[in-house]
Parts: structure tokens; sequence; C-alpha cells
């Protein structure tokens, strides 16, 4: 019971006021892995960017189930894409919190409302135990 009600909180949090986790920069909020593999879990709203490029999100660290491949170096060209997913909660990482950072600063120029980025990226989440997955494609 209380669990649910710390998920809903949290969920309120994470849709409400852009402050989950460490700090909000930017209009974006930076979160540890942990509090993103909850929103993951927790929400159907939310939509999670890998912006590596493209061998990096396929092999060899693999990337967060579900999430979609964006590559930082041609995100500008992929946002009419991204654009559907504006108005929803957007979890964003690359290999670590630069890149990842980047692109939440970018989305949050191009008009997204709630842009979640994960500290220290794949490799943090990786080091937390959090599992990957891996395509051939």
């Amino acid at each position: 019971m209380q669990k649910s009600f710390a998920i809903t909180l949290l969920a309120f949090a994470t849709l409400g006021c852009h402050t989950v986790g460490f700090h909000g920069r930017n209009d974006f909020s930076e979160v540890a892995p942990t509090v993103a593999a909850e929103m993951i879990l927790d929400s159907q709203q939310v939509v999670v960017l890998d912006v590596r490029p493209a061998a990096e999100y396929r092999w060899p660290e693999g990337h967060i189930a579900g999430s979609l491949n964006a590559p930082f170096d041609t995100i500008e060209q992929q946002l009419p894409v991204l654009l559907p997913y504006q108005n929803q909660t957007v979890i964003v990482y690359g290999e670590t919190s630069t890149d990842g950072e980047l692109a939440a600063k970018l989305l949050t120029v191009a008009g997204f409302h709630n842009v979640v980025h994960i500290a220290g990226g794949i490799k943090a989440w990786i080091q937390k135990g959090y599992r990957t997955v891996n395509s051939e494609e």
C-alpha cells in the first residue's frame, strides 16, 4: 500500500513539476538510474530515447528495453518523427551524462515539455545492475 502511494506520488511529481531526481536544469530534469527505472516500469506514457550512434545502441552494451534510437548527431533531422512524443515524458540517455544532457537541452528548446535525463547515461544504468538488450538490426 505504501509502495503504491510512493509510486503514485513519484508519477505526480514527474508529470507535474519537472523536479524529480537530483535537480532540474534548463527545464529538464536529471534523475538517477534507479528513479528512471521506476518511471519506466510505472508509466505507459514514458518514451525512452537513446542518443548514442546506432552501432552502440545495438552492440556491445545494448540499450534499455523499449528505447528508441535517435543518435545525437542526427536528432535535429529526426525531430519531425519525435514530435508526437512532445507532450509525453521523454527519458533521454547517452553513453555518459554529457551527450544525454545535450540532447535533453535540445529537446527542451524544440518544445518538448517533460524531458528527463538519466544521470551517468547507459554506463551508470549498467553499473546499477539494470539490464540492457541487444538488437541485430
